[in-house]
């Protein structure tokens, strides 16, 4: 929908604008939308700091489906084993987890919300869009919004627990 090169404010705007036209299923799926790149992103980065390099990284995150599936995976890479609940807590997990079945309804057809219900969750994730970020850079010092941090040689053997035979 937007680069990330954008940055962080510039979505938040597109959103905001997306609401005082009265484009509120719109901002929705931007807004879920927006949500999700962050995760996303957030979680690659955690992949790097891992030890794996940028490109396989990548191909991870890639084959991630969804939010949810993002969420099952977080545990994997946070280097403390938390969950994604347990960083942003469950009641924003929820608001998210709302709002992106919501936006799959949306873009699936199989559901159409009234324009209330959509400014409400738009409200809702807007609010958490800032909470979601702040977090991230208190955690990981990264955001989802900032420049990755490249790593081109994977550093995961260098401390083997397994006898590695070189061939």
């Amino acid at each position: 929908m937007y680069p990330v090169s954008l940055g962080y404010e510039e979505a938040k705007k597109r959103i905001n604008k997306l609401s005082k036209n009265g484009h509120y299923a719109e901002a929705l799926l931007t807004s879920v939308f927006t949500i999700e790149k962050t995760l996303r992103r957030t979680l690659k980065q955690l992949i790097v700091s891992t030890g794996f390099p940028s490109r396989l990284a990548d191909k991870y995150v890639k084959g991630i489906g969804g939010i949810v599936k993002i969420s099952q995976n977080w545990i994997y890479f946070d280097p403390e084993h938390r969950s994604l609940n347990e960083i942003i807590s469950n009641s924003n997990w929820q608001i998210i987890k709302h709002a992106n079945k919501m936006r799959n309804n949306l873009v699936h057809g199989t559901r159409v919300y009234d324009i209330e219900k959509c400014e409400k969750e738009v409200r809702k994730i807007v609010a958490l869009l800032d909470d979601l970020t702040a977090r991230f850079e208190e955690e990981y010092e990264f955001n989802g919004w900032a420049k990755f941090s490249i790593r081109r040689k994977s550093t995961l053997h260098a401390d083997p627990r397994v006898k590695v035979v070189i061939r």
